[in-house]
């Protein structure tokens, strides 16, 4: 390697402990996974991904401040040249020409003399300390046995070790914390092993030849020297060994075997490219987690949120685990996506241009070599019939007109999923497939069209097969399985994901109140004003977590109803006071189209009319919270929500903006699945990803939807249930979030409808949570790293975020031997898992164990380990806390001394409730 450069809280510790002889099921420490390196020098670091290492080497031009990069379980290290250094670097100027000794031309840098009296001095004052002053602690030292080079005879070469041992001990002297790294320095480590904290060999079985620029295998002559090496390291010094070998980036499988080899020699790998810029695999292996969606160009940002791979494909892909990233030709990453990209969808809706479409032929040619999957969805024409699709195995033909019919001629389970394939004579053309598995082939007279498929390289769908529009605005069906589809033709391994809709086994339920009606008279006895109703039919009736908004203009003295401020503001403080109520803004002045609010001049019609109000965003977002904070809130009580109006599509300004101000955003996405449009087409992702930040969607949404826009009926909130009914099965894909308006307490029949909901929610097995608490964990969902161990999974980053989803067919958590796994609840076809930390090792056993084990809580796991003799559980919860366990029939519960009596025993299940919201430890005392 060379130098390249509420809120009620439950706060409950569950303890258990042992009696006699037998021991309960317990995770024992960490697993052998740990610990694990990586190497990246690249610009721009996968921070994401990268997490999931103890230690990560970096290039410190590319990371200037490690700080800002939040890896609560991961060290940095700071890459440093000793042996050479690169013209480019700023301290090479200072260099004396005196004390440089050549040329390494494989690498164009310059070789340093090692002897030189003043070296030590310069090396730590201008090259560490720099790094130490912005935090590094931790140095990899490179080009160690860059001497050989020039220094010719032994006594030469004898010179330079001292030089390079002076230079190891006047850093240690200077900073005795600093734990270093070497590269090789095989002939120093006698007289310096003692201040090493680990050494780095490369190329043991794959090298590469930097002068031919080529990939080789390591002679075995030059790999059984290494290797004695190693093992003197390891042996007679103490020091773990890591060794890096290089594999092309699409040589994935070698890099896995390669990094299997030097794991069986008992040593850490690193098999990456030999620049060390892409997510290789090392101890354990980062399971991408993104999908990068194409789609055709847009005019602006707000466009983005209506194109069909943002509304439909996104979903499914968060299902599965994964978070799309959406890019149009003209910004197609031009990095290796190995490592970082589970594959590619693309999903054009619009004609393209010649040179957008060359574009992405290029590229797409370069992930076939790569060997990234990709899958096209209703692919033009023009992409299947070119040289990209003839090396595909696609011929595409197009024939006269027919009159035959068209007929279905082989159809796969996957196709059918929400509509049948009707196939349509406009629609057809010969396409042929020379390799992989059909899925829908169609025939008209003699010819043939094989209308999607998986293939080696991915997958295909061809219009009309993928998604149809149903005529009379009755929404979209899926023809194809997108689940399936996506998961085939992306090559998406199983493993456990990441869960937003689920929360300690049970599913999760929210309440959050858009403002709009707040000073509206009901027709509820006494016609009390909306407000008013939410106070004292909603909030006091409900002690479940909700979050209320309110909009300045309706309450404010200086807004739109000055004569009812005084009463307004009143009741809006006895509800932000209640325990149960979190705050959130619902704007100053409710923009109803965003982008032509923030463009328009005063009183233009996109927001309230406001006499004299010309539209400002920080007036709008800033203004009103502190107008909440100031006036309404309690001083115990802050604005933590900012809910988005009207179109719900914010600029990336306006996301900005709420993250500059420290509150979270939700609202947007049209989750409106009910009988009559029974279609997951109608089910949206968690969000949406903007320069400016991520705009959390709603997971379903408010009764102006069901009421056919506040046009009646006004009962029609009721059918949200459905909607609830159907995100729950036969996939769980939504948590149940009852969302409204202030005023849909104005009709009698509207508050009946949402009576009527809330009994259906509180009737549900479900952990309640603000949803405050909902938003962080879906921007958890984003950025949690999911890593492949030898012996299991590696899981980082789910500060907030503490659930996994793990198909059966997987095998169920080993509690004995897992870290940080708290319980699990296992169901028919998936088994939700609780995190008992922000960091676990989750290791499967093919059969459950008898071990006793949290199954489900009405509250968060915020943290889990072991106790003397047992099991403690720390629980945060909103509600009077219920909770289950798992093969306890011999174990005594007790909370403060006091033994706590079963509600009711089923089978090898113990459910427990208490009143209390909160509790002392609760301690469980089995016996065998």
């Amino acid at each position: 390697m060379k130098d390249l450069s509420f809120m009620f809280v439950l706060l409950m510790s569950l303890a258990v402990s042992l009696l006699g002889a037998s021991a309960l099921a317990a995770p024992a420490g960490p697993t052998a996974v740990s610990p694990a390196l990586a190497f990246y020098y690249g610009a721009n670091p996968p921070w994401d991904e990268l997490q999931a290492f103890d230690i990560v080497v970096v290039e410190p031009d590319h990371v200037p401040d490690p700080k800002l990069a939040v890896l609560t379980h991961t060290r940095l290290a700071a890459y440093v040249a000793l042996g050479e250094v690169q013209p480019s670097r700023p301290y090479a100027s200072s260099i004396p020409k005196a004390w440089l000794r050549g040329e390494n031309k494989d690498w164009g840098s310059r070789l340093l003399d090692q002897s030189q009296p003043e070296w030590p001095r310069f090396f730590t004052e201008t090259l560490i300390t720099p790094l130490w002053n912005r935090g590094y602690r931790t140095f990899f030292l490179d080009t160690l046995d860059s001497y050989h080079l020039f220094a010719k005879t032994p006594e030469e070469r004898a010179i330079q070790e001292a030089g390079m041992v002076a230079v190891v001990n006047a850093l240690k002297q200077r900073y005795p914390q600093a734990k270093l790294i070497f590269n090789r320095g095989f002939e120093i480590l006698p007289r310096t092993h003692a201040q090493v904290e680990a050494v780095v060999a490369e190329s043991l079985f794959q090298g590469y030849d930097a002068g031919k620029a080529s990939y080789k295998i390591v002679p075995e002559a030059d790999r059984l020297w290494l290797l004695g090496q190693l093992q003197r390291v390891k042996e007679e010094f103490q020091l773990p060994v890591i060794v890096i070998d290089y594999v092309p980036s699409s040589q994935r499988e070698l890099a896995r075997q390669t990094a299997r080899r030097i794991t069986a020699l008992g040593f850490t790998p690193w098999v990456a490219t030999p620049d060390l810029a892409t997510l290789g695999v090392g101890a354990i292996e980062v399971m991408p987690r993104k999908v990068l969606v194409v789609h055709s160009p847009v005019k602006d940002e707000y466009e983005l949120r209506t194109l069909g791979p943002v509304r439909l494909a996104a979903m499914p892909l968060n299902y599965l685990g994964y978070v799309p990233e959406y890019v149009d030709p003209h910004r197609l990453p031009g990095q290796a996506l190995a490592g970082r990209y589970a594959g590619v969808v693309v999903w054009l809706t619009k004609e393209t241009g010649s040179d957008e479409r060359q574009k992405l032929l290029t590229w797409l040619e370069r992930q076939t070599q790569e060997r990234i999957p990709f899958a096209l969805i209703t692919p033009p024409n023009l992409l299947l019939d070119s040289a990209l699709g003839h090396s595909l195995g696609l011929r595409l033909k197009y024939l006269p007109t027919k009159k035959a019919p068209v007929e279905v001629t082989q159809q796969d389970a996957l196709m059918g999923f929400e509509r049948p394939p009707r196939p349509e004579l406009d629609d057809f053309f010969s396409l042929s497939l020379s390799i992989g598995r059909p899925l829908l082939t169609l025939k008209r007279g003699d010819d043939l069209q094989v209308a999607a498929a998986v293939t080696p390289w991915g997958g295909y769908v061809l219009a009309p097969y993928g998604v149809v529009a149903l005529p009379g605005n009755a929404g979209n069906r899926w023809v194809i399985d997108p689940f399936g589809f996506l998961r085939q033709a992306l090559q998406l391994p199983d493993m456990p994901v990441p869960d937003v809709t689920t929360a300690t086994g049970r599913r999760m339920f929210m309440v959050h109140m858009d403002g709009d009606g707040f000073i509206s008279r009901s027709e509820l006895s006494g016609n009390p004003m909306a407000g008013e109703v939410v106070r004292d039919r909603v909030v006091s009736k409900y002690a479940v977590p909700m979050t209320i908004s309110v909009i300045e203009a309706e309450l404010s003295p200086q807004g739109l109803y000055p004569g009812l401020s005084s009463m307004a503001e009143k009741v809006a403080r006895d509800i932000f006071r209640a325990p149960n109520v979190a705050i959130a803004s619902h704007s100053y002045s409710h923009p109803f189209i965003w982008r032509k609010a923030s463009a328009s001049e005063a009183n233009a019609g996109y927001n309230l009319r406001l006499p004299g109000y010309q539209f400002n965003l920080q007036r709008e977002i800033e203004g009103s919270i502190r107008y909440i904070e100031d006036r309404l809130a309690p001083p115990d009580k802050k604005v933590d929500m900012f809910f988005w109006t009207g179109d719900c599509i914010p600029g990336s300004d306006a996301l900005a903006l709420t993250r500059k101000i420290g509150v979270f955003n939700m609202n947007g996405g049209d989750t409106v699945s009910t009988r009559s449009t029974p279609s997951v087409a109608q089910v949206e992702g968690l969000g949406l990803q903007r320069e400016g930040g991520f705009q959390v969607f709603a997971p379903n949404q408010n009764e102006n939807v069901y009421t056919n826009n506040w046009q009646g009926p006004f009962y029609g909130f009721e059918r949200v249930i459905e909607t609830f009914e159907f995100t729950e099965k036969p996939r769980r894909l939504k948590p149940i979030n009852i969302y409204f308006h202030t005023y849909l307490t104005t009709k009698l029949a509207g508050m009946k409808s949402l009576d009527k909901v809330f009994a259906y929610a509180m009737a549900q097995d479900t952990t309640p949570v603000f949803v405050s608490d909902y938003a962080r964990q879906v921007l958890d969902f984003q950025r949690m790293a999911v890593a492949r161990a030898a012996t299991g999974w590696r899981l980082r980053g789910a500060s907030h975020l503490r659930t996994l989803r793990m198909p059966v067919a997987m095998g169920f958590p080993d509690l004995e031997k897992s870290s940080a796994i708290a319980g699990y609840r296992a169901g028919p076809t998936d088994s939700y898992i609780h995190l008992g930390s922000d960091a676990a090792e989750l290791l499967v056993r093919p059969v459950e164990s008898a071990a006793l084990r949290l199954v489900s809580a009405n509250a968060r796991v915020v943290s889990f380990g072991l106790t003397a003799g047992g099991l403690r559980w720390h629980l945060e919860g909103n509600v009077a806390l219920k909770f289950t366990l798992a093969n306890a029939q011999a174990c005594r519960v007790r909370i403060a001394g006091q033994d706590l009596v079963p509600t009711q025993r089923i089978g090898n299940l113990t459910y427990y409730e208490t009143k209390a919201h909160a509790a002392r430890p609760l301690e469980a005392i089995c016996r065998h």
